[in-house]
This record gives structure tokens, sequence and C-alpha cells, in this order.
């Protein structure tokens, strides 16, 4: 093996905080929204179906303090950083809007075509509330809408504008891929698998376009018609809005 230097270079300073800022976010994240104090404590308080809805709200309020806090305090805290650098701006050019259109038209025909599978009943709405009021439906909105923003933000933001810099595009791209497929190694093959192309394109979106919206708004469709859609062809949910 050909020895290498292992001297310092400031200029590593930026992606090493960042990459180290995401391992000990996503690693808190993961524990604390996964722990069995947290499960018993929704089911002690709120008990039944609705103690596991809280579960999961829960688990997405988790998500928006440790994977969005510690990137937004570092996004503050270095002058090399910057929120318009890790794609929060305005959406000035048609491309977003195309990648938006483009990606969607290929994940609306794999939703729908996966909601007819009884493991999809089995996993989706991931609240499994029987009957659904227009509290659950609203809470269970807001709260993907913000978790997602956290989530793309922490990944094709803040862990793809770092490492951009030091490594370039493509091997920044092909980082954030890796990761965001082993994230999501625990939720099943097809999961993981489907995450590999869409993490993919939503990264390619987020270089070209200089924001995270595309795919901000490729992630929120996934999520909501991934709920929806079960919910409205599971025959043993209802939605009760009285």
């Amino acid at each position: 093996m050909t020895p290498f230097s292992l001297s310092w270079n400031a200029g590593y300073r930026g992606v090493v905080l960042a990459l180290a800022v995401f391992i000990s976010g996503y690693f808190l994240y993961w524990f604390v929204s996964n722990s069995a104090r947290l499960r018993r404590f929704s089911e002690k308080r709120y008990g039944g179906e609705r103690g596991q809805s809280m579960y999961i709200l829960f688990q997405r309020a988790v998500g928006i303090v440790f994977l969005g806090l510690p990137a937004v305090v570092l996004t503050i805290a270095l002058p090399e950083f910057g929120f318009k650098t890790f794609g929060i701006t305005t959406i000035d050019s048609p491309a977003a809007v195309f990648w938006i259109l483009g990606t969607g038209a290929v994940v609306v025909p794999l939703v729908l075509s996966f909601s007819r599978r009884q493991s999809f009943f089995e996993t989706y709405p991931l609240i499994r509330e029987k009957s659904w009021n227009g509290f659950l439906i609203l809470a269970n909105t807001v709260s993907w809408c913000i978790y997602i923003l956290v989530y793309e933000y922490l990944f094709r933001g803040f862990l793809l504008g770092a490492c951009i810099g030091p490594f370039g595009v493509w091997p920044a791209i092909l980082v954030n891929v890796a990761v965001y497929v082993c994230v999501h190694i625990p939720y099943g093959f097809f999961v993981t698998l489907g995450s590999l192309p869409l993490g993919l394109a939503m990264c390619m979106a987020t270089v070209q376009t200089g924001s995270i919206w595309s795919a901000y708004a490729v992630h929120l469709l996934v999520a909501l018609m991934n709920d929806y859609v079960a919910l409205a062809a599971n025959p043993l949910m209802r939605v009760d809005l009285r």
C-alpha cells in the first residue's frame, strides 16, 4: 500500500466537522427515536392505537431535533458554510420543476403498483390507527412536511454541500448515495433498493438546480403517497372527518 500523510489540511475542516455532526446526530436520532423508553412513554401516556400514533409522531420530532438542529448550528457557526451554499435558495430555474415532474412520473406509478401488495398494507401508513380523523391527518401531514425538510437539508443540503468542495461533485454524490442507501437498510430490501436510484436522482437535481427543493418535493410526495394511498386502499382503515 502506498503510504499517505496523516498531516492535517485546513481545507478539510468543514467537511470533517460536517461528517462528525452528521454521524453523531444520526446516531442520537436512531437510538432515541427507536428506544423502548419512548415507545413505553407513548403507550402509557396515550394508550392503544393512539399510543402507537404518538410514538410515530414523537419519532419525527426527535428527528427534527437531532438531524436538524446540529446541522443548522454548524451552518451558522462556520464562515465557509451558509444556507444558500446548502441549497436553501429561491427557485429561479425551470429545471427544478422538470426534475420534480420527471422523477414524479417514475415514482407515482411505482407507488401505485406496490400498493396492491399485502406487504404494502402491513407497512403503510406508518400510523396504524384504523379510524383517521382530521387531527390525525393534519398531524401526519405537517410532521412529514417538517421532518422531510430537515432530512433533505441534512442529506442533500448540508452533507452533499460540505463534501462537494474538497471531494468534487461526483465523489460527493457517491458518498451521499452510499450513506443514504445504508440508512435505509433497516426498512427492507425493496426500500433499500429503491433508495439507490432515488438518492442519485435527488443529488443530481440538487447539484443542477442549486437548491434542495426538487429533492424535498419528490421525497415528500413519496412519503405522503405511501401513507394516503395505503390508507385509501386498506379495507381495515377508514377516514372519519366528523
